[in-house]
């Protein structure tokens, strides 16, 4: 798949995950496999007033990421404009979320409430398209509501404003993450688009990507939530699931500048989810360093067989 002249070395891609795609862990899936990874969602109005400094550091891209999309949310031309100059530099595709469905920034008429105001998002993705050189994409939702499914219609203007891949999860805004994707949409808008399409809901493991793709013809399959609690979703052998939260902790200890204890334990206790409740994983929030956490989790006793592989 290739993303304008970006070429993606394989087509499963890890989603912006909000609160969650810091550094480290877009690191682990990339180590796992991921072909392309977004940063998590970054309000323009935020990013468009820092220092090519202060970008870089809150970006925090290493070089073994690389092909990475930078994803922006905003509803303002001006300011969209500024954030994909402040960006440009450390991301090799720059993203628009025309899906967001938190209540702050629909109520500020950006992200999914972009879905039912086209007038208002044609300018804001022809703005961005000519303000660089490096490929924009947007991620959308198929619709607002159940009455109200306009994916088809909504792609069709994000690729005449000249965007150069289209990602779509198959629910509508009103679904939130409930409900079952709609693959028949997500085949119309690839089946009309000639960019490529990356097809976005419930994917939880290589298989089920490769299932997505072919029900829906799309080019892509983009993993979220399943990443968050198994960065190594992305690799298609099985893992042994301690080394690979103890990776995580080396990663977040080297490459993070936040060296937040409370963050790293986060990604930690999601990372845990397939422990059996017996082990005390709630216990990994109340420990206050980083070795202390390493060492909690070296204590863990592993579950029975080797982690599940992505194909499982």
């Amino acid at each position: 798949m290739n993303i304008g002249s970006v070429q993606i070395p394989n087509p499963y891609v890890l989603a912006p995950l909000a609160g969650v795609s810091e550094t480290a862990f877009r690191m682990l899936c990339k180590e796992n496999g991921a072909g392309l990874l977004y940063t998590q969602m970054i309000d323009a109005d935020v990013i468009s007033t820092k220092t090519r400094n202060g970008v870089a550091e809150f970006l925090n891209i290493q070089e073994m990421e690389h092909p990475v999309s930078v994803q922006l949310i905003g509803g303002e031309k001006q300011t969209l404009v500024k954030a994909v100059h402040a960006v440009e530099e450390f991301a090799d595709i720059i993203d628009l979320n025309v899906g967001c469905i938190e209540e702050d920034y629909v109520a500020r008429c950006t992200g999914s409430a972009l879905l039912s105001k086209p007038e208002l998002l044609e300018p804001l993705l022809s703005a961005m398209v000519s303000a660089t050189s490096k490929p924009v994409t947007a991620k959308i939702r198929i619709g607002s509501d159940p009455q109200h499914i306009n994916g088809v219609a909504v792609a069709q203007l994000v690729e005449d404003c000249g965007v150069q891949a289209l990602c779509v999860h198959g629910r509508t805004a009103s679904q939130q993450y409930a409900g079952r994707v709609n693959w028949t949409i997500m085949r119309q808008i690839k089946e009309r688009l000639s960019i490529p399409v990356i097809a976005n809901g419930d994917v939880t493991s290589l298989r089920k990507a490769q299932d997505l793709m072919k029900n829906t013809g799309c080019d892509g399959a983009m993993i979220g939530r399943e990443a968050m609690h198994r960065p190594w979703v992305f690799n298609p052998k099985p893992v042994d699931m301690k080394q690979q939260i103890l990776r995580y902790i080396d990663l977040y200890e080297r490459y993070s500048n936040r060296r937040s204890v409370v963050e790293c334990a986060d990604h930690v206790f999601w990372m845990l989810r397939d422990y059996p409740a017996s082990q005390e994983k709630k216990n990994v929030h109340l420990i206050g360093t980083i070795p202390r956490l390493r060492r909690f989790v070296l204590r863990l006793e592993e579950p029975a067989g080797p982690a599940e592989s992505a194909d499982g």
